[in-house]
């Protein structure tokens, strides 16, 4: 009774709400554009909600535009996916973070599920899904001026190899990271989500297991690269999806040796997600864990490396792992809210010692 009675007074409200709130929109739109220069309406002009507005300004940093207005709700964040499933909680958190606009998901493999699924969870004013199979495709036009008017980027499994081989260094990276530095959200699972930290396994000479990997971190199938998304709160962190089914915390802290022992940064992060679980990242660096699964937060820095070197077993010190299993928040800025006890890892001559007891 109580929802039949709210659908017939929104049904009744409906249109005078709609038309209050357009009002109030064109106001706010026309207040900023008379006060501003070089600001642009993203998306579409009028097909769009009556309370969603997007815009861009020019030259200013999003994280610095956001940091600067503290009386202003502004959203921004990532939604990192583990694989297996998307889940809906998680995409209803980055369709709210991205206003309920103009929505892309790219991918490489993937058909156009992602349409109806974005549909069924909430209206939003659209929603579009660009195959990208040839690099020659990242730099047509339609292509980079819809991801340049995205509200919310998605990146869909698949073989993270083709995003490096298809878009690395084009006009759709390009629109990619100027939307994120405007605030847009992205998100993204599996191959999505390997690639969203600011060094990520590229699989160029295709995947690598855990026990493979950690006999050479220098090892062919080693392929790290970075700087492909430049998202700020995953800044010197490398992300790995799968985690736990597919038994790859040896392989990730090779991959963290490795961009320590090439002096890519001075400490490098983590982040492994299960399956079925999502770790939903303000722009603070405060990530949520939501799902059935864990998700493990993990930092090193060159002391932790033992052995790293050509045609050598990795080794290194014990090394914390903080895990986080569903409704624990993590802040990966002060890298604070860690479980007490957290567990610990280590890698002696090629192989992985876990969890590691300590008195």
């Amino acid at each position: 009774v109580g929802l039949g009675m709210a659908a017939e007074l929104c049904r009744k409200e409906m249109v005078v709400e709609s038309a209050r709130l357009l009002r109030l929109r064109e106001k706010l739109k026309k207040g900023i554009e008379l006060k501003l220069e070089d600001v642009y309406l993203n998306g579409h002009p009028t097909e769009r909600l009556p309370g969603n507005m997007n815009l861009s300004f020019a030259y200013v940093e999003g994280e610095a535009l956001m940091m600067g207005m503290k009386d202003v709700a502004v959203s921004s964040g990532a939604m990192l996916e583990g694989g297996a499933q998307d889940l809906r909680a998680a995409w209803a958190w980055f369709l709210q973070r991205a206003g309920y606009g103009d929505i892309v998901i790219i991918c490489a493999t993937c058909t156009a599920e992602y349409n109806p699924y974005v549909a069924s969870i909430h209206e939003v004013d659209s929603v579009q899904t660009l195959k990208i199979t040839k690099r020659i495709a990242s730099s047509n036009p339609f292509v980079v001026d819809s991801v340049a008017g995205a509200d919310g980027i998605f990146f869909a499994g698949g073989d993270q190899s083709d995003y490096l081989r298809i878009w690395n260094a084009t006009p759709v990276s390009d629109a990619i990271n100027a939307g994120i530095a405007r605030g847009v959200p992205i998100g993204g699972i599996s191959a999505g989500l390997a690639i969203s930290g600011q060094f990520y396994f590229s699989a160029y000479k295709n995947t690598v297991v855990s026990a493979k990997a950690m006999q050479d971190c220098y090892g062919n199938k080693i392929q790290v690269r970075r700087d492909l998304i430049s998202y700020p709160a995953l800044a010197a962190t490398i992300t790995d999806s799968h985690f736990t089914q597919r038994g790859r915390l040896g392989r990730l802290l090779t991959f963290m040796s490795r961009i320590l022992t090439d002096q890519w940064a001075p400490a490098v992060r983590g982040l492994g997600i299960d399956e079925s679980t999502a770790v939903l990242l303000d722009s603070g660096g405060t990530g949520q864990v939501i799902g059935s699964g864990t998700a493990s937060f993990i930092r090193m820095t060159p002391s932790d490396v033992v052995t790293c070197a050509p045609g050598t077993p990795v080794s290194t010190g014990v090394v914390r792992v903080d895990v986080l299993s569903q409704g624990q928040s993590f802040d990966v800025a002060n890298w604070t809210g860690a479980p007490d006890p957290p567990t610990w890892a280590q890698i002696t001559d090629g192989g992985l010692t876990y969890p590691v007891l300590i008195p």
